[in-house]
């Protein structure tokens, strides 16, 4: 609950300060892609640590919504939508200042990755709808399963319901009746995004090694996009692992039941996967402040 705060009034306006004041040190393009990527990253905190504070409900297939707007008595369709809008709009952020910096790094070379202004704004959009359709998926089948009152009796779960908050009972372990047009939609999209971000990624290093020494990195232009984009694909790394991996791991069981596993260990996941989803902003803002 605290998190968004401290972090509102120390680690993001030294971040700012690095993005307004040094202007010379990277390109109108990706300093603006940072501050948007700061301004979303900022909003997803606040909701994701303050406002909804959700929690795994494993094996369930279902997530639990702690935080005062699950206590309005807002349908619980809505919520689902706000979540997954402000969890999701960080990545287009990301996958800009991906295309961006590897188009930049490839400028004076003779790759035949290189492309125009025009072809950049059309992948973009296109991967921007790919996430999108997810906000609508989670619109319209992130919902209760039919037999979700009954669910919500379990022992195990009838006391969140007494504590108040929301609980989103997508189905039984394993099983979510509806919610699973949504997870293979995510599937989807992760198939068709993933190779853009792995060919963009490791062909950038790939450049960035090859011309090492060559590049005078305190010095050139060029040096100082390679010095920034090492930072961004140290960020790339976090982004892993404080948020596809646990998402991954959150989502699995919902898709495969899981309720065979030691009792303790499946508490001890219901607590731990939120920790590195709490923490994703705060760790991308150290990382760019640190090595800045």
């Amino acid at each position: 609950m605290c998190l968004p705060f401290i972090t509102f009034f120390t680690i993001r306006p030294l971040i700012f300060i690095i993005l307004l004041k040094k202007r010379d040190n990277m390109s109108t393009d990706i300093r603006w892609g940072y501050i948007i990527n700061q301004i979303a990253m900022i909003i997803q905190e606040f909701n994701f640590c303050f406002l909804f504070r959700i929690h795994d409900l494993a094996p369930y297939s279902g997530l639990y919504c702690d935080g005062p707007i699950c206590r309005m008595g807002i349908d619980k369709q809505y919520l689902m939508t706000a979540l997954a809008f402000t969890t999701i709009s960080t990545i287009p952020t990301f996958l800009y200042l991906l295309l961006r910096m590897h188009q930049r790094i490839i400028e004076n070379t003779d790759s035949r990755f290189k492309l125009s202004v025009r072809s950049q704004a059309v992948l973009f959009t296109v991967m921007v709808l790919i996430l999108a359709s997810n906000v609508v998926g989670f619109r319209f089948f992130a919902k209760d399963a039919t037999d979700a009152a009954e669910l919500i009796k379990l022992p195990d779960l009838v006391w969140l319901t007494e504590r108040g908050g929301t609980i989103f009972m997508f189905g039984p372990p394993g099983r979510s009746e509806y919610f699973r047009f949504e997870l293979w939609n995510l599937l989807a999209s992760m198939i068709i995004i993933g190779p853009f971000v792995a060919i963009a990624t490791f062909h950038s290093i790939l450049i960035m090694f090859s011309q090492k020494d060559c590049i005078q990195l305190k010095t050139t232009t060029h040096g100082i996009l390679v010095r920034i984009a090492r930072v961004f694909f140290l960020q790339l790394v976090g982004v892993n692992c404080f948020f596809i991996a646990p998402l991954f791991m959150m989502l699995s069981h919902m898709v495969l039941d899981l309720s065979w596993i030691d009792a303790r260990l499946i508490s001890l996941t219901r607590c731990s996967l939120i920790i590195p989803f709490a923490l994703e902003s705060t760790q991308l803002s150290l990382i760019f402040l640190l090595k800045n």
